[in-house]
């Protein structure tokens, strides 16, 4: 049977860490059943060190699916699981972040309200608060705020890459693939070119953990305005705003 939603902890080389982000999703997983959704767990180590192999190994995380890749890119494991998966939502979380309680059943319930109004819509927490080699509070903007605007997207990018969504989106526009973008921004720019709404969950937080060594990303960087995104084009960026 189809679950409401899939939640994929994604691991490459975090050990204890790991810990308190698991705690946390394990908490958000129990308050989106407890609101009646059916939740489908993943742990996905991909090109994971021995010490996270052995980590994640542990019997505590049995009541997670475990599955091994080699990708060492999480935009083509992404793009690879969420073709996998069964279920109508996905969210992802990776293995040294943390997510507030009620992320979970709060974004779903946006999304299923989004989709009863006929829009497509992808959600983002409202706060960001990033922790440990770095700290601050970033607030996200709706894209329907007076504050957004898709001119930004030139200099930076809105989102960070922990957000809920269709897995219809993410089968709809990969991840992986185009070298000179960052991934996640350009996630951003054609999901906005194709008609899906980025909105914000009222009172939900995403946790980030900022290293002083980073780890394989996403690519939330700028994107490279100059190459190929024609939604970025200068006549064209305009239509990004509904």
């Amino acid at each position: 049977m189809t679950a409401d939603l899939a939640l994929v902890v994604t691991a490459h080389d975090e050990t204890a860490v790991s810990g308190p982000t698991m705690r946390s999703a394990d908490r958000a997983v129990a308050a989106a059943r407890d609101a009646g959704l059916s939740v489908q767990t993943v742990v996905v180590l991909d090109a994971a060190t021995a010490a996270t192999a052995a980590y994640f190994g542990q019997s505590c995380f049995d009541h997670w699916e475990r599955q091994v890749f080699t990708e060492g890119d999480p935009g083509r494991v992404r793009d690879t699981v969420g073709q996998q998966l069964d279920s109508r939502y996905v969210a992802f979380l990776d293995a040294d972040c943390l997510v507030s309680d009620n992320w979970l059943a709060a974004g779903v319930a946006a999304l299923d309200e989004a989709a009863g109004r006929g829009e497509r819509a992808i959600a983002h927490p409202e706060l960001d608060v990033v922790f440990d080699g770095a700290r601050t509070i970033r607030v996200n903007l709706d894209q329907r705020s007076s504050l957004f605007t898709p001119h930004y997207l030139y200099l930076s990018h809105y989102y960070d890459s922990l957000c809920l969504a269709p897995c219809e989106a993410h089968l709809e526009i990969p991840y992986a693939g185009r070298a000179g973008h960052g991934q996640d921004s350009r996630f951003t720019i054609e999901t906005l070119e194709a008609g899906w709404r980025h909105l914000v969950v009222r009172d939900t937080i995403i946790f980030t953990r900022h290293r002083d060594v980073p780890a394989p990303t996403t690519g939330s960087r700028p994107p490279d305005v100059t190459g190929t995104l024609t939604g970025m084009a200068i006549d064209r960026v305009r239509d990004l705003r509904p």
